[in-house]
Parts: structure tokens; C-alpha cells; sequence
């Protein structure tokens, strides 16, 4: 069964620069089958039944220097995402949690957010903005603040390039 690590705040400005030469060789060294990524944002494609997230956060922070949220899903998930009627929208966008939400996130985000969207599985948001993701307040470190967890998002073509890779 394939898995992707999704790495949270990679490569997106001028820190945290991440090569996914050594990204790749890093999680070979974890033990990690056939792996393989995916673009500069930290998408790490690996074969594995078994997977650690801490040995993953720990093996980034002291490879790296600094801390990386890792959240992992199956291909098995990513399907059910990519066959859910809002994922077929325009300008959606993934935010994969950390953890399972609460009813009473679920109630908050229902309270907050007015674009179309759906918690899938307690740990899946997606969401299909009215804005570009650039002018919306719905990104991820809305979705983070208010959850009050981890949360990395990748738009509609990357989660359906993940899902060819695997």
C-alpha cells in the first residue's frame, strides 16, 4: 500500500529549503520502500505499511535543523478525497489535519467559513473557494488557528499528481 508524508511549510520562501534529493535519500534511510517525491512543497511518496511520524519529525529536525509538521495519508484516502463531489469544483483546496476534529470544531468551521467545504473523515477538509487562495481568508493557517492543530494543504492538481504517483 502506498502512503504520502505531507510536509508542512517546506520550501515556500526563503527558509526551510528542503532538497528532495536528500528528502528521498532521508527517508530510504528510514527504511521507507520506494520512495519518491513530488515537488518542492514536501510531497514524500513511500510504500510502507508501518510508518512512524515522530521517527519522520525527529529524522527532518535533525537532518534540517528545524521542525517540520509531517501528516500522512493513504492512497486509499486520497481516492475518497478526489471522489468527493466538492473535490470536482473549481479552485479547491485540501487541508490535511493533523488530528481528528471535534464536534464543536466542526460546529465552529460551519459557524465561520461560507464557501463550500466538508470535513471528510474528521481529518480531511476540503474546501472550494469563492476567492483566489491568495485573496481568501481561508487557507491553511486560518483552518490552523482556529482548530488549534497542524494542518498542511496542497490544491486540486497536486493531490490528483500524488495519486498517479502512487
Amino acid at each position: 500500500m502506498s502512503f504520502v508524508a505531507l510536509l508542512r511549510g517546506i520550501n515556500l520562501g526563503a527558509k526551510n529549503k528542503v532538497d528532495m534529493k536528500s528528502l528521498k535519500a532521508l527517508f530510504k534511510d528510514m527504511g521507507y520502500e520506494n520512495v519518491r517525491t513530488y515537488i518542492q512543497t514536501g510531497n514524500v511518496i513511500f510504500d510502507d505499511e508501518t510508518y512512524d511520524v515522530q521517527q519522520m519529525e525527529n529524522s527532518l529536525r535533525d537532518t534540517y535543523g528545524f521542525d517540520i509538521p509531517v501528516v500522512v495519508r493513504s492512497n486509499e484516502e486520497l481516492e475518497e478525497i478526489q471522489q468527493h463531489p466538492i473535490f470536482l469544483k473549481d479552485q479547491v483546496y485540501v487541508m490535511f489535519l493533523a488530528q481528528e476534529i471535534t464536534d464543536e470544531q466542526q460546529d465552529l468551521l460551519d459557524s465561520l467559513v461560507d464557501d463550500d467545504f466538508v470535513v471528510l473523515n474528521k481529518r480531511n477538509l476540503i474546501i472550494s473557494l469563492s476567492k483566489n487562495y491568495h485573496q481568501t481568508k481561508f487557507t491553511n493557517t486560518f483552518f490552523e488557528k482556529k482548530l488549534g492543530m497542524v494542518s498542511t494543504a496542497r490544491n486540486q492538481n497536486t493531490v490528483n499528481k500524488i495519486i498517479e504517483k502512487m
